[in-house]
């Protein structure tokens, strides 16, 4: 066979391959974009534009409020790691973990956890993630591309708004980024659909009240215990009520809020609500020196009443709607009448992590109560 033979051969060949390619491919289009389909994309609270892995199995998180929102998207069969900070803390007080802390001890640590505490690379390549969710706060440790290189698993940042609040617009987009990445979407817009129905029902029940009662929400923790005359402007659960604390009044500050005994007693709410997270707190100060709270009206009279503490490692979403129910039933009775708090705190729960919860919030802390036989 002579030169010129083999190289017309060769061009024939070449000839029938790419007709060959150019018929699959125009006559199968999902096998030709099947490659191109497997791309998925969010772009996360970081403004990032992550290309997720195609398929994602091994998960974890770090940093306040991530593993919350894993838990609230039933994807807690994905974790493979957890961090210190989780187990050291025990699951009383955060919502998902008082639901799935059996399921937390048996996973590796995957780095120290809590405020303050940078992510250790190290111990997050151990497990071999396919993703890293990532509190956005932890981008003042590491740059998110860096702890991507470094631990060789895609990471997403998220942020549901500032700890202790209800920033539901953020919210939804954190549960929206988080439901495309685990395969869950159709549970992110179930849960997203809820907590909808929840706004809008306390809206309605409270959006023409012409007379509402002066109120007081004391013993609010930041950073850590605070005492009787610490607070929070303006308080969530009050918020979703169409209703206002005095402490919204004390100045344009807005979130922790240091007030003092003489303008509680100037203002004289009608109805205070304790932070039961720091109850015993408060009944020590007032075995220590009664007198100041003796000097309000509410306490005299009996009006006040406890609620469950809700901001733990970020905001629990669940414990915070639960409470806006019972200070609802407080201030205005008459249409909250069709509502029984504990029953409606176990409804929320169950559908935010399937279990409910409300005597075990109601063990550690005391529940949904009046407190006027708590101080003596």
């Amino acid at each position: 066979m002579n030169v010129r033979t083999v190289v017309l051969t060769a061009v024939v060949l070449i000839l029938i391959i790419a007709f060959c390619c150019e018929y699959f491919y125009t006559h199968n289009p999902s096998s030709a974009q099947e490659k191109v389909s497997l791309q998925r994309y969010v772009i996360d609270d970081a403004g990032r534009n992550v290309t997720l892995p195609a398929n994602v199995s091994r998960v974890v998180a770090i940093g306040p409020g991530m593993l919350r929102l894993i838990c609230y998207l039933n994807a807690t069969d994905m974790l493979v790691g957890i961090e210190q900070s989780e187990l050291q803390w025990g699951p009383t007080g955060r919502d998902y973990a008082m639901a799935y802390y059996d399921e937390f001890k048996n996973l590796t640590v995957i780095g120290p956890g809590g405020p303050g505490k940078a992510p250790n690379p190290e111990l997050l390549l151990s497990v071999k993630p396919d993703l890293i969710i990532m509190s956005e706060i932890y981008c003042q440790f590491i740059d998110p591309d860096t702890l991507q290189r470094e631990v060789n698993a895609t990471v997403i940042v998220l942020d549901y708004g500032p700890a202790g609040y209800l920033d539901f617009k953020e919210l939804n987009n954190s549960l929206t980024i988080l439901g495309i990445a685990l395969n869950r979407e159709d549970r992110a817009k179930s849960l997203i659909n809820y907590i909808q129905s929840i706004v809008d029902d306390l809206n309605n029940r409270t959006n023409n009240i012409t007379m509402r009662p002066k109120v007081y929400v004391g013993a609010v923790s930041y950073k850590g215990a605070q005492p009787f005359t610490s607070t929070q402007s303006p308080f969530p659960p009050l918020s979703l009520l169409n209703t206002k604390s005095i402490a919204d009044n004390y100045s344009n500050k807005t979130g922790f809020v240091s007030l003092d005994f003489e303008y509680l007693i100037s203002e004289q709410p009608d109805v205070m609500f304790i932070d039961e997270g720091n109850l015993q707190l408060v009944k020590q100060s007032f075995e220590s020196n009664p007198s100041p709270y003796l000097q309000l009206n509410a306490f005299r009279n009996g009006e006040v009443y406890g609620i469950l503490p809700f901001n733990y490692y970020d905001t629990n979403i669940a414990t915070a709607l639960a409470d806006a129910y019972y200070m609802g039933k407080i201030l205005y009775p008459d249409r909250f009448k069709d509502i029984n708090p504990a029953e409606k705190a176990n409804e929320i729960f169950n559908e935010f992590l399937g279990k409910p919860l409300y005597q075990e919030y109601s063990a550690a802390y005391g529940g949904f109560k009046c407190l006027s036989n708590a101080f003596g």
